[in-house]
């Protein structure tokens, strides 16, 4: 590994939320295009993160000491650690006391602000982000009963998301009273809070809640008083309902669900390049990330397809490059996945406007030769195949496609046109569909075929408890099935908990167990015959002795289970896959639990 390259320590929590993929997954390609390696550390949002430690007067995060000792040992250039998945159970002396930890090394926040020294953040603007969401139902639907589902009393992003929404209604003489507004801590199984914020208010008109999975809530609710969701002038049993995330399930909801839409991916890919400034400079600039208000039906808004992609006026006729711009530029803006960087969107500008330009556009009834289903076909797929497809939408791609396609055929002129351009579209659709269904077939099997695999892991290390070294053989062989290789268990020599203080911690030995190298093999060891982890070698030893074997991506994940700490899993993963790892270590620790208590 090249010395000049620069490693950074990604700290996450909880795994399982879907915007720290969407997170890591800009993380990763910014890697990948600025040369950097990250090394993600997984699994330390628990309930028991800062526990008395038996000693007078002295706390003992354990976790966080655990995760603190692998940082050392990796030499690490800086760390970006995404704080609410973290901190969302701590108080503020205990988020103080996490990031008093990493005070010896630079570091980038994601969603919260630093003025220390040698940091900096990378936020979304909480504040305004909800007074657009507000400011639509006021000013827009006329709505001025509304209700209030907000987060934490002490977490930032809930009193700025609970603050705008306040603002508002008192900037447009609506009156504000704590009966309108109930926490439900930003959880879906909030069902009760709603129940009693509906019970001691007249119908509302409108429920804003401070994220989706509330809203989700708001849903049931709603649907069990006998209830609908949408726009209440149309409907007298309906409720507009709004969220903020724009999660996975929101414009999949019933109807779907109008949100905030945060660029997470954004905040990934400006998190990499801002700490490589911070490391460079010794200070930066906060960042704030771009978010979108996204109105679907549940607020009231109309179903209907919004046509943007109008026909030409007299001027475009006579120059049509200017309609290529116009085209291509509303193009861009709708398929970007995100901002992340002005060039690449300019890059996807300019494929659209030479196949725009070029071949699609109609111009004074004639088509263009080269113009057939084919060609638009093959540019569609040179996009998605490009390097920038990453960054595209194929779904919201198809969405536009149609909606510009159907827009030329409704300006064409004469019936050959018009035959032409609606083979075109039926194509492009096709085309555009059958991507859209080998990707998502694709991820499904991925996720059920882990799913499958993890349960049976766990279940065939049950099979063999009184002989350690098969158990893990047996769940190393299971790996085949998901594809999975380079995974690294690495065990304590007794386990760790929290009332045995920071000094035994540092005191404990790390030895590996069992390995799966990328050749598919397997090597267990023996108790007596486990290699143990040298402490003083700032190098990532953990998981490869040979220098070629060593890769840009590690995932460090902790095996665990209630109080006891047993290890760690180290594997070379992308973002997608530290999920897997997370999910392995916590299987693992269940049945390394059962041995200690059958």
């Amino acid at each position: 590994m090249a010395k000049s390259r620069k490693r950074v320590g990604v700290l996450i929590g909880s795994v399982i939320a879907p915007y720290i993929r969407k997170a890591l997954r800009g993380m990763y390609q910014a890697a990948n295009d600025l040369g950097v390696d990250i090394v993600v550390f997984a699994g330390s949002q628990l309930t028991y993160n800062f526990m008395d430690g038996g000693e007078i007067d002295r706390d003992h995060d354990l976790m966080n000491a655990i995760t603190r000792e692998h940082v050392s040992r990796n030499e690490l250039n800086g760390m970006i650690i995404i704080y609410g998945s973290h901190t969302v159970d701590m108080s503020a002396d205990e988020r103080t006391k996490l990031l008093d930890s990493y005070s010896d090394i630079p570091y980038i926040l994601i969603e919260e602000f630093s003025d220390r020294d040698n940091t900096g953040y990378i936020i979304n603007d909480n504040y305004n982000s909800m007074r657009k969401v507000v400011e639509h139902l006021v000013t827009y639907h006329g709505y001025t009963r509304l209700l209030y589902v907000g987060g934490w009393d002490d977490n930032r992003e809930a009193m700025e998301r609970k603050r705008a929404f306040e603002d508002v209604l008192l900037e447009n003489d609506i009156p504000v009273k704590p009966e309108m507004m109930i926490n439900g801590f930003f959880s879906e199984d909030c069902d009760a809070y709603v129940e009693e914020l509906l019970d001691r208010n007249e119908k509302p008109e409108a429920i804003v809640c401070a994220n989706d999975l509330m809203a989700y809530a708001v849903y049931k609710v709603l649907n069990r008083r006998g209830m609908s969701v949408g726009n209440p002038r149309l409907n007298a049993d309906a409720v507009a309902v709004t969220g903020y995330d724009d999660d996975v399930r929101a414009l999949s909801s019933d109807p779907p669900l109008t949100t905030i839409g945060q660029d997470f991916y954004y905040e990934g890919y400006r998190s990499v390049e801002d700490i490589l400034a911070l490391i460079r400079d010794g200070m930066i600039d906060g960042s704030i990330a771009p978010t979108t208000l996204l109105r679907r039906a549940s607020c009231g808004c109309s179903y209907g397809k919004q046509h943007r992609y109008l026909p030409m006026n007299e001027t475009e006729r006579a120059q049509p490059e200017f309609y290529a711009v116009k085209v291509a530029e509303l193009m861009r803006e709708e398929i970007l996945i995100s901002s992340v960087k002005d060039e690449i969107g300019d890059k996807i500008y300019d494929i659209l406007y030479e196949a725009i330009y070029k071949d699609t556009l109609v111009i004074g009834g004639y088509i263009k030769d080269t113009i057939n289903a084919d060609t638009v076909v093959e540019q569609i797929r040179g996009l998605l195949d490009s390097p920038y497809g990453v960054y595209v939408s194929p779904n919201a791609l198809m969405n536009a496609f149609s909606d510009y396609m159907s827009a030329l055929i409704h300006d064409s002129g004469d019936q050959r046109t018009m035959i032409l351009l609606s083979d075109i579209l039926v194509e492009g659709m096709k085309y555009l569909q059958n991507h859209m269904f080998n990707e998502e077939n694709v991820r499904t099997i991925k996720y059920e075929t882990e799913a499958l695999q993890l349960s049976l892991i766990s279940r065939n290390m049950s099979f063999v408890l009184d002989d350690e070294q098969q158990m893990f053989r047996v769940a190393l062989e299971k790996m085949d099935y998901a594809d999975k290789s380079d995974i690294y268990i690495y065990l304590y020599d007794e386990p760790v908990t929290h009332t045995y203080g920071m000094d035994a911690l540092r005191k404990a030995k790390l030895h590996l167990v069992a390995k799966k190298t990328a050749d598919d093999c397997i090597v267990t060891y023996q108790r007596d015959e486990r290699p143990g982890i040298d402490c003083e070698k700032n190098e990532l030893y953990y998981a490869s002795e040979n220098e070629e074997d060593k890769s840009s991506r590690y995932c460090f994940a902790d095996i665990h289970h209630m109080d006891r700490i047993y290890g760690v899993i180290v594997s070379r993963m992308d973002g997608d896959d530290v999920m897997y790892a997370s999910l392995l270590a916590m299987h693992i620790g269940m049945i390394l639990s059962f041995l200690d208590h059958p």
